[in-house]
């Protein structure tokens, strides 16, 4: 995920040299990134179908080849269209191929006891591309952006395809059961319809979910919302950063690395999840989306290069309650939802996360060209992280199965 999430994020740093080459609109270039976002949206319930079909070995090899063709395309496109192409349809297909749904799906199928821990360490891989953001900046400044592109095609060919060999789908293909368990073991078999005692709704968790239960509930709904937030949250505003803060006076370098400290940030929560694992879903995610609302008026009071300070602030705040929200309200689908078409369900519902993630990206470019700022997209982006807060209540996850010190 690091590799390839390096890849599909880098879009914010090779968006302002694509400004600088090609003089086009901030709102028509952003429809570059809006186009994948659509990709990504209506690609997620494919990607968990292929996954719970075909597993990760052949999927995840599949996607590698498809984002290393992206890369080539796009180190050659002189049009709209052709960045579209290679980046909206190859590159990010490849990605939601190889990316958060069939990964969350290859993880919680490994893990059930502590799954939001599990899941937030394999989920840092979506944050620590960050990491190499500043060092694509340099690349970009030194050899091009182009020659930037074939670097990044280097690193998938020498990294994914023989990584993913590795993998298995699910630790029954190997013997074993979920946390380590051997299949003689004495300990009841999370597959055999025995009921744990975390379980609150036991007519639920003995369900059979398939995406046709699913979306006759509004729980799974109340995830598609979050989702959505999560997407105009997360994604829209990341994809402006850089042109925010070149905007007021800061340097491409100087925001790059302001991105890589978000990345530690969000590594530091994702490896937190054991705090839902604790403490419950809705509460910890209630504490990220606090984090994330009272830090984003930073970037609004934030108007020339006299107080960086203020951004340094905003982004531990922002990175920290964006990183631990992620294992939580994932891990809480899965407390929903579990099951062998987990990754189908997931995946749907996480077309939320690219209609945001498109309508928004879209969006702040708009506002943009039309006010010549960015404020509105930040105050939009504070109504989106409060309407994740309010989401994450209405699914309710402890009402099916308790966690942590809930466990009797």
């Amino acid at each position: 995920m690091t590799t390839t999430y390096a890849v599909y994020q880098s879009w914010s740093v090779f968006y302002v040299a694509i400004l600088d080459t090609f003089g086009w609109g901030r709102a028509e270039t952003a429809l570059i990134f809006s186009a994948a976002a659509l990709v990504y949206t209506f690609g997620s319930p494919i990607s968990g179908f292929l996954f719970d079909k075909f597993g990760p070995r052949r999927l995840f090899t599949i996607a590698a080849v498809l984002i290393g063709l992206g890369l080539v395309g796009c180190s050659r496109a002189m049009e709209i269209w052709q960045f579209a192409l290679f980046y909206a349809i190859l590159i990010a297909g490849g990605t939601v191929l190889t990316g958060f749904v069939p990964n969350l799906a290859l993880v919680s199928g490994w893990f059930d006891k502590r799954r939001a821990t599990a899941v937030g360490i394999a989920q840092m891989g979506t944050r620590d591309s960050f990491l190499l953001l500043p060092l694509i900046q340099l690349a970009i400044s030194g050899f091009g952006y182009r020659n930037a592109y074939l670097l990044l095609l280097v690193a998938i060919i020498i990294i994914n395809i023989p990584l993913a060999q590795f993998l298995r789908a699910r630790p029954q293909d190997m013997g074993l059961l979920p946390d380590g368990g051997a299949r003689d073991d004495k300990e009841k078999k999370p597959d055999s319809g025995e009921m744990d005692d975390r379980i609150v709704d036991r007519e639920w968790a003995a369900t059979e979910w398939t995406l046709a239960k699913a979306v006759k509930k509004y729980q799974f709904w109340a995830f598609f919302t979050l989702l959505a937030g999560g997407g105009f949250t997360f994604i829209a505003l990341i994809n402006h950063f850089v042109a925010m803060l070149t905007d007021i006076g800061f340097t491409a370098e100087f925001a790059a690395g302001v991105l890589a400290i978000y990345a530690v940030t969000s590594m530091l929560g994702r490896s937190l999840g054991f705090v839902s694992d604790i403490i419950g879903r809705e509460v910890t995610t209630t504490l990220c989306v606090a984090m994330m609302f009272f830090s984003l008026p930073l970037l609004l009071v934030t108007k020339d290069t006299s107080a960086p300070w203020l951004l340094y602030i905003f982004i531990f705040f922002f990175g920290l309650g964006g990183g631990l929200n992620s294992p939580s309200f994932t891990s809480a689908t899965a407390d929903l939802f579990q099951g062998k078409r987990f990754g189908t369900i997931f995946g749907t519902a996480n077309m939320g996360f690219g209609l945001g993630s498109s309508i928004g990206t879209f969006l702040y470019g708009y506002i943009y060209d039309v006010s010549g700022t960015y404020t509105l997209g930040v105050i939009i982006t504070m109504l989106a992280v409060f309407m994740m807060g309010i989401s994450i209540w209405v699914a309710a996850p402890r009402k099916i199965r308790r966690v942590g010190r809930k466990r009797q």
